[in-house]
């Protein structure tokens, strides 16, 4: 029963809900009414959470001897030898081919197959050399989060606001910066013994990046309200009244960060954090109202 609980806790479940990008496609096209779309974007989604856990596995065996020196990340199952490696890279294995299973058993375009491959191919990247790269491995992390959304609109064959598309990939860089300061306040000296690039960052220059891309998705997202989405016959001034909810759930955001010293996991943040939740969920709620209405 330990090691059953030591491996859904290396495939990190909770982590799935990113994967949630890979819907906005489908609900912000107006297509969710469409019970085809649907399955087929849900299968997407599946497909990337079991791509997803495959990359933390990866990622947690190329980083076992430093999560052994930080005071959250020691006790991951690989870190806390309560895993074998060589299990965990056997059930990488099949998640990877898993994902492609899913893809195909739903009948995925090669496009949104291809963006799959290209997930993988950058998390890759990621875990053998690119989160030792100044500003590029926060760049990596967000570019895995814009996969998703292109990945969810190529398998049902829909357009993709751009400023949607700049939206998420803000908010995206804004998570990531977030992550970054989290690990370099907690850490503090001893965070180049776990991740040599975290030298390099500093508290007072992460704050700096972190309100110009907070400034970006907040401006972002407003442009996409004000220009609405015509294709979807979705009217641009209901969707304003939605950004109140955004503003708030930005400033929670960065409550969090600052004040509580928070952000190391934003899916953390989000599931435990009930005010934010809360305006997640009315957020999408009314996005929904609005759109379908």
């Amino acid at each position: 029963m330990q090691s059953l609980r030591s491996i859904v806790r290396l495939v990190r479940p909770t982590q799935w809900i990113k994967n949630g990008f890979v819907l906005m496609p489908l609900v912000f096209s107006g297509r969710l009414s469409s019970l085809e779309d649907s399955l087929r974007v849900f299968g997407m989604v599946f497909a990337f959470c079991l791509a997803s856990s495959a990359t933390y596995i990866l990622n947690d065996y190329m980083d076992m001897e430093q999560d052994k020196v930080h005071p959250r990340k020691k006790t991951r199952p690989l870190a806390a030898s309560e895993v074998n490696p060589s299990t965990a890279l056997t059930l990488m294995a099949g998640m990877l081919i898993g994902a492609f299973a899913v893809g195909w058993a739903i009948k995925a375009p090669g496009s949104a197959l291809i963006l799959l491959g290209g997930y993988l191919a950058v998390q890759l990247a990621y875990s053998l050399y690119l989160k030792n790269v100044l500003i590029i491995d926060v760049l990596t992390i967000a570019t895995g989060f814009l996969i998703r959304v292109m990945a969810g609109a190529a398998v049902i064959d829909v357009t993709v606001s751009s400023w949607l598309v700049l939206c998420t990939f803000s908010v995206s860089i804004l998570l990531a910066l977030g992550k970054r300061r989290h690990e370099v306040v907690i850490l503090n000296h001893d965070a180049a013994n776990h991740r040599p690039v975290l030298e390099n960052y500093s508290v007072v220059w992460l704050d700096q990046l972190v309100q110009v891309v907070t400034t970006s998705t907040f401006i972002f997202y407003c442009l996409y309200s004000v220009r609405g989405n015509p294709a979807a016959g979705i009217s641009a001034e209901r969707m304003m009244f939605t950004i109140p909810l955004v503003a708030y759930g930005v400033f929670r955001y960065m409550y969090l960060v600052y004040h509580k010293e928070d952000g190391g996991s934003p899916t953390a943040l989000l599931l435990t954090d009930p005010p934010l939740l809360i305006c997640t969920i009315v957020w999408l709620t009314a996005c929904i109202a609005i759109i379908y209405s």
